[in-house]
Formats: C-alpha cells, structure tokens, sequence
C-alpha cells in the first residue's frame, strides 16, 4: 500500500513538471511581440493625480452640497469634531473634518451669534459654530468629511450694517484661536 501512495506522489510531481516545462516551451515558440505587435500600453498616473497624504486629497475634492449659514443668538457644537483644514474660496467655507462614528447618518451646520467683533490686533472678526449631530452614533471609525458653507449671510451682513461692501473677516471657529481663517470680499 505504501509503494502505491508512494508511486502515486512521485508520478503527480513529475507529470507536474512535465506540464510546466510544456507550458513554457509553448511560450517559448510564440514570437516576441515586434514594433507592429506591441504590447498594450501600461496606464500611467499624471503626477497632478498621484496618490497623496489624506488631507490633499481631501481638498481636491468638492463637497456634494453647499450649507447655509446659521444665524442664532446661542450656537452650540454638541457632538465632537475636529476641523482638519479649511478654505475660503468666493463666499464658500470648505473644512476637512474629521470625527468618530460610521454607522449612522450625522447631520451638520455653521452657526453665528450675528455679532462682528475684533480680534487683539483691532481686525474685524466673526465667532463661528461648526455643529455637529452624531445621531448617537457610538461606532469607532474615522470618518473624515468635506463640507462646505455659505458665507454670503456674513457678507449681507456686514454691508447692512453700514461698515461699507469690501472688508476682510476674520473667522473663528468653535473658540479656539488656532483655527482660523479669512474671508474677503
């Protein structure tokens, strides 16, 4: 009984050989591709579209929708979010930002109080409330998001208050000084 399984084994592996030696002689008889013949291009990424770190690529992307701004006496944040980067093109805000969650749907908004104060260097400045609602979501993924925001209210706003139709604001979010940004109209 040994010498069958024994013979058996043997005769897989050296028919196994022999097939593989066939296939290549096969590849062998089949003339290399020539200039006529050539072999399909290999498709090649412009480095305007190579992969890059998280936050790039987040910011060539354009967000779906475009928010209103909120105007509200007492804003609150709720739910934690972190903004990532931000932008100002036109009257549209874009921030990267990034929270905790993955399972349920989470709603979000920018509020302002309606006040335009100025920053400790006398330039004028608006306080703004990004607003989060995690739908109770307790999932642990990294959910990283674009939105972006009509600033256009901030704008109206500023004119309707006699300060004139030009100004550069400086924007605050959530209270914390490190994240700013400017808008200019």
């Amino acid at each position: 009984m040994r010498l069958l399984v024994w013979s058996g084994i043997v005769c897989g592996m050296l028919l196994g050989c022999a097939g593989s030696n066939a296939a290549r002689k096969d590849e062998a008889q089949q003339p290399a591709p020539t200039a006529e013949q050539e072999a399909p291009p290999t498709p090649v990424t412009p480095p305007e579209k190579q992969a890059q770190s998280p936050a790039a690529e987040a910011e060539r992307q354009e967000p779906a929708e475009v928010l209103p701004l909120e105007v509200t006496e007492t804003p609150a944040p709720r739910d934690p979010l972190a903004i990532e980067s931000m932008s100002v093109k036109g009257t549209v805000l874009t921030l990267h930002v990034r929270h905790g969650g993955g399972c349920k749907e989470h709603r979000y908004g920018l509020a302002w109080d309606g006040r335009f104060t100025k920053t400790a260097a006398g330039e004028p400045r608006a306080e703004l409330t990004l607003l989060h609602d995690a739908n109770n979501d307790r999932c642990k993924a990294l959910v990283y998001k674009d939105l972006a925001f009509d600033l256009s209210t901030l704008q109206q706003e500023w004119s309707e208050k006699g300060n004139g139709d030009h100004a550069t604001l400086h924007l605050d979010f959530n209270g914390v000084p490190e994240q700013s940004a400017r808008f200019k109209f």
